[in-house]
């Protein structure tokens, strides 16, 4: 028996097949709509058409308009998401080659595509803090903030702890141990922040209205000079759900701070 190509690779191995499919999807239901739009020739419609539905992927029920079955409606989606996807990593392509996104969990790392409505900031010669500010001025500006960060900043965390309402933060495991044997740092001098640690390689904060994220250097350095910045509510959708993710798999500073044998401040 001839195996079958694989859905999605049937599909986009043709424009036309792709674009029908996405329109159709969209609500452009009959023949004359799909022609209306320009997709391609009338005879390349035409054709997409009855290759996608001998696929099985569209049929047309009694109403005589165009509809995806099942299997089309997943095809549809894939497609749509990897050119979200494929929109992100060309909106800065500097950045996304030249920085390491295997710290992120795989099912987020998947779900790239809801970041796309995002920008880079970048620091540059005249500005060299830009980015470090960007975080900076957000978080002042935030009412809560969560924050996952493989480092300490005194700035940062004054901004975070003074002006944010029950604010959560994830430290990288070594970051606290360093923290807590220098006397001369307090990581929460007014009791109100909510500390937990895990080994982390890459920094986000999540705030009532922006998404920041930090993602290392392919050599696994800490990049202070970019910071990736989104303001949607898929983006932050995106990062609550990878903060609570990160945090439910985090331990308790206190306890870990007692199992190093480190006395917690």
């Amino acid at each position: 028996m001839e195996k079958k190509q694989p859905f999605v690779e049937y599909v986009l191995r043709s424009g036309a097949r792709t674009d029908v499919l996405l329109a159709i999807t969209e609500g452009h239901d009959s023949t004359q709509a799909l022609l209306n739009q320009n997709i391609a020739s009338e005879s390349a419609v035409y054709n997409a058409l009855t290759e996608l539905e001998n696929r099985g992927l569209i049929y047309m029920p009694k109403t005589k308009r165009w509809a995806v079955t099942g299997t089309g409606a997943v095809v549809a989606d894939l497609i749509d998401r990897q050119r979200e996807t494929e929109h992100v990593l060309q909106t800065d392509t500097d950045y996304w080659q030249n920085h390491d996104v295997t710290p992120l969990p795989a099912p987020f790392r998947s779900r790239l595509a809801e970041l796309s409505n995002g920008e880079v900031v970048r620091a540059t010669d005249t500005q060299p803090s830009r980015a470090v500010r960007e975080v900076e001025t957000r978080l002042k500006a935030a009412s809560s903030a969560s924050v996952i960060t493989p480092i300490f900043s005194e700035r940062f965390s004054e901004a975070f702890i003074d002006d944010c309402e029950r604010p959560r933060l994830v430290l990288g495991k070594n970051v606290l141990v360093d923290l807590l044997n220098d006397t001369t740092v307090d990581v929460d001098d007014n009791g109100n922040l909510d500390v937990r640690v895990t080994d982390v390689s890459f920094a986000m904060t999540v705030t009532d209205d922006t998404l920041l994220l930090s993602l290392p250097l392919l050599d696994g350095s800490y990049d202070t000079h970019t910071e990736f910045v989104a303001e949607s509510n898929c983006a932050r959708h995106w990062g609550r759900e990878l903060f609570e993710h990160v945090w439910s798999n985090a331990e308790s500073a206190t306890a870990y701070a007692e199992s190093v044998d480190t006395n917690v401040k």
